[in-house]
């Protein structure tokens, strides 16, 4: 696989449609191949959009993908795992199959940008997230990847805390070459 990065952590494409090309990753929760991308150490400013003004400062859409990275980097793919939706099955990947996504990846880093957009529709908030992502393999090749991280709250009467907690509902990742 050329382009094998995994930026949600599958080998398979359940959540993750790959193009004929293998040029594209895109996963309603999901991706393939054998890397992952991790967390954003950039120096540079990177826009933080507060859906609500009571959210604590760790829980924004762009805290969950910036944690969802962290734990990719720490190989706690349990972790990872669960910022997807209903406990991680959003990423239509057993935990086995998400954690073995990454088995190749031995860095990442994941870069916000440009603003998060945040709509509501039907009793949820959606925000999208614009990224960039930067894969090391195992055996140093390098892997680009832009794309789009759509993370999810439910915001009716009734929900549960953690629907009503963001989390990762499907992401859209194209290598760059």
């Amino acid at each position: 696989m050329a382009c094998g990065v995994i930026v949600c952590g599958c080998n398979a494409a359940p959540q993750a449609t790959r193009a004929a090309t293998d040029s594209s990753i895109s996963h309603s929760a999901s991706t393939s191949a054998d890397s992952v991308a991790a967390p954003s150490r950039s120096a540079a400013p990177e826009p933080l959009v507060d859906a609500a003004p009571t959210q604590a400062p760790d829980s924004t859409p762009v805290a969950i993908v910036r944690r969802y990275y962290a734990a990719i980097a720490a190989h706690d793919y349990h972790a990872a795992y669960a910022l997807w939706g209903q406990n991680g099955q959003a990423s239509h990947q057993s935990r086995t199959q998400f954690a073995a996504g990454f088995a190749q990846t031995a860095n990442v880093h994941v870069t916000i940008t440009d603003s998060v957009r945040i709509e509501g529709a039907a009793g949820s908030q959606y925000a999208t997230i614009p990224v960039a992502v930067d894969a090391t393999l195992r055996d140093g090749s390098v892997q680009h990847f832009t794309g789009t991280y759509t993370l999810r709250r439910a915001m009716v009467t009734g929900a549960s805390e953690a629907d009503r907690r963001w989390h990762i509902y499907s992401a859209e990742l194209h290598a760059v070459h």
